[in-house]
């Protein structure tokens, strides 16, 4: 299936309209959905860019099943959702001339719902009540903010006393706890149902609107242990209603009243998402998906349900390969069938219309950064009402080939090739690395990796490959690093280059390696452990996993799952898993990329390797850009976009373009695991 009417391979070269990276500032992305219930009007969340602000923004726009688009919202708008009757769209957005945010109400006009309620903060999971009077929503309420006493020149210092109190993408956490909240729609008076002695997520309304059921923990942040409670909608006691531990990030209620959630039962990284039934005779919920050895695809923000009800069945999203496709699962038997695939079919959000049978979906492919389809709801014959980016349908787009490679003995390794020249012709090579590792490279059109298409339209081959780690390949395939982390990368990735460059699709001396986050680890790990590669882009990447462990905002829970343990526990793995302990055998001229405000993997782990690189005398540049967090690259300021973009063609073009041919590879393999 193809989410646009992809113009054929001749059409593509006849055009010869080369992508430049000034172009993403063009693209308009849809992110969110939410189809009214009549199913004829379609609220979509589009991200774009704000040339004037350096940023990217989001819009709140209407369409029809016509297409026809109409925007009514620049205010950076979030979490759209629609009144039981249709009448309202509810939505959170930043208050003009104000850095807080309101809920805001559209019914011809906009209007604010809240004002802007003294240390209100991070307002998300907007629902509505059955009788539309009241919506509940999730924020943080420090009733102890307080402003600078005048004549302060800053702030006063911070206290912590428990872990978790930062995150990525807000730097450090106010002191309270993200409460449930309730307003009144009518009159904006608002109340909270929970204090402060848990953080709440993932709220629903039980069907006669008298209680809402939550996620709740006792700590902060989005990797701890949850548990499921009610509370009466007009105040009262929580209650937990099971005993179960886990993450949760979704609960929904089926037309007949039975609660359903999404999460994972076990904290941290490759680790299995789900559907959960937790039946009414029972405190023990029921894994609907048991047989089905895919990741489970849903928002953690309460942007996209991670159900929609079918009759007897549920539709949902999972990870398959590199796309995302979406299923149902009886729940007379618990068979799970496809319901819309692709072979480059990416679904990135849907809502539906259960009563009028219809549901729109945010559809991405090779050809497309995405758009918005409508379908019946059991038919699944999509078709497209959005046309965001017409400019840029003609353009000639490299398509990633689905390419797989195989060693006796060991699992099956896949991924997609961008090709920039036909096998047998000589010339540079980029093996791309996604991060997770629980990740994986995806075959759909992404505006943010524009120098992929810069890179091929001048003859590099670029290799995206989904090494073991990768998720939408099976658990077993996920899981299977941890506790050897980069050894079972690097045997996949080394695999695979000897396997392009055996076919005439790389040439040695050719090969660079760049990737950000897990990929950042594994360019650093590369580039030391072998000499197979000309040049290397670090972003964001590892040096230290011991000094990772206490930095980072998952650190504590991640870091253990991936190395088996603490670094007091298995000391002898943090090291044998870090880039550091093999800095001795870098060669290839590293440029290194961070932004500055990363909590994921803060700068400090490019601070060590650049400190080591420029002491082994390797070249080394080191580009930290301002306010940037862990995904600058992606959300970050489009002059630091642009920047790194360019900086990335540059730096391959400088170390690998023009180099001598014929350079052996060889593998260091020192201190093995």
């Amino acid at each position: 299936m193809r989410s646009a009417a992809a113009p054929s391979p001749q059409e593509q070269e006849a055009e010869a309209v080369e992508f430049r990276l000034t172009d993403l500032s063009r693209f308009r992305i849809p992110e969110q959905v939410a189809l009214g219930p009549h199913g004829d009007t379609v609220a979509i969340i589009v991200r774009e860019a704000d040339t004037k602000a350096d940023r990217w923004r989001t819009v709140l726009a209407l369409a029809d099943g016509a297409g026809a688009l109409d925007t009514i919202d620049e205010n950076d708008a979030d979490a759209a959702c629609w009144s039981p009757a249709g009448d309202q769209l509810a939505y959170v957005a930043k208050a003009p001339g104000s850095l807080g945010t309101t809920i805001r109400l559209w019914n011809g006009a906009t209007r604010a719902v809240t004002d802007l309620v003294p240390g209100l903060t991070a307002v998300s999971h907007l629902t509505w009540s059955p009788d539309g009077s009241e919506l509940a929503f999730v924020a943080a309420l420090d009733t102890a903010a307080e402003e600078p006493a005048a004549g302060r020149r800053c702030k006063p210092p911070t206290v912590v006393r428990e872990l978790g109190y930062k995150v990525e993408g807000i730097g450090l956490l106010p002191a309270a706890r993200r409460r449930l909240c309730v307003v009144r729609v009518g009159t904006g008076a608002v109340r909270c149902l929970t204090d402060d002695k848990m953080d709440v997520a993932a709220p629903s309304w039980s069907l006669d609107g008298s209680a809402v059921t939550f996620a709740g923990s006792a700590g902060r942040g989005s990797a701890v242990r949850a548990r499921l409670f009610s509370v009466d909608a007009a105040g009262g006691e929580t209650r937990q209603i099971s005993p179960w531990e886990g993450t949760v990030i979704w609960t929904g209620r089926s037309p007949d009243g039975r609660l359903f959630f999404a999460g994972q039962r076990t904290l941290g990284p490759c680790q299995r998402s789900t559907l959960y039934l937790l039946p009414d005779d029972s405190v023990e919920p029921v894994d609907l998906l048991s047989g089905f050895d895919r990741r489970l695809m849903a928002s953690n923000r309460g942007t996209t349900p991670a159900a929609v009800f079918l009759d007897d069945k549920i539709l949902f999203c999972a990870r398959e390969a590199g796309c995302t496709w979406a299923y149902t699962v009886s729940l007379a038997n618990g068979e799970v069938s496809p319901w819309l695939t692709g072979e480059s079919t990416v679904i990135q959000g849907m809502s539906a219309a259960d009563a009028a049978g219809t549901i729109a979906l945010v559809l991405s492919d090779a050809h497309s950064a995405g758009e918005v389809h409508m379908s019946d709801l059991r038919k699944a014959e999509p078709r497209r009402i959005t046309d965001l980016n017409s400019w840029a349908a003609h353009a000639r787009t490299g398509v990633a080939e689905g390419i797989s490679f195989r060693a006796p003995g060991r699992a099956e390794v896949h991924g997609y090739l961008l090709r920039g020249r036909p096998a047998g012709i000589d010339g540079p090579t980029l093996l791309d690395i996604h991060g997770g590792p629980d990740n994986a490279w995806r075959p759909n059109f992404s505006p943010h990796y524009l120098y992929r298409q810069v890179l091929v339209d001048r003859g590099w081959n670029i290799l995206l490959l989904n090494p073991r780690g990768s998720d939408g390949y099976g658990e077993e395939y996920m899981r299977s690093p941890l506790g050897r982390l980069g050894f079972s990368e690097e045997e996949d990735f080394l695999l695979a280059l000897d396997c392009l460059v055996r076919d005439g699709l790389a040439t040695e001396g050719l090969v660079a390696v760049m990737g950000s986050s897990h990929g950042g680890f594994m360019t650093n790990w590369l580039t030391a452990r072998t000499d197979r590669f000309a040049a290397g882009v670090s972003m964001s990447g590892v040096a230290n996993w011991t000094s990772l462990y206490g930095t980072s905002w998952l650190g504590p829970v991640s870091v253990p799952i991936m190395l088996g343990g603490t670094p007091d526990e298995v000391p002898a793995q943090y090291a044998a898993s870090s880039p550091l302990t093999y800095v001795k055998g870098v060669a290839a001229p590293t440029l290194l990329i961070h932004g500055e405000r990363d909590q994921m993997t803060p700068i400090g782990q490019s601070e060590e390797w650049f400190t080591a690189l420029r002491r082994e005398g390797r070249t080394v540049e080191f580009v930290r850009y301002p306010s940037g967090g862990h995904l600058f690259m992606y959300n970050g300021a489009l002059s630091h976009q642009l920047d790194y973009g360019r900086r990335v063609i540059e730096w391959l073009s400088r170390h690998v373009e023009g180099v001598g041919l014929g350079r052996a590879g060889t593998t260091r393999r020192q201190d093995s695991e």
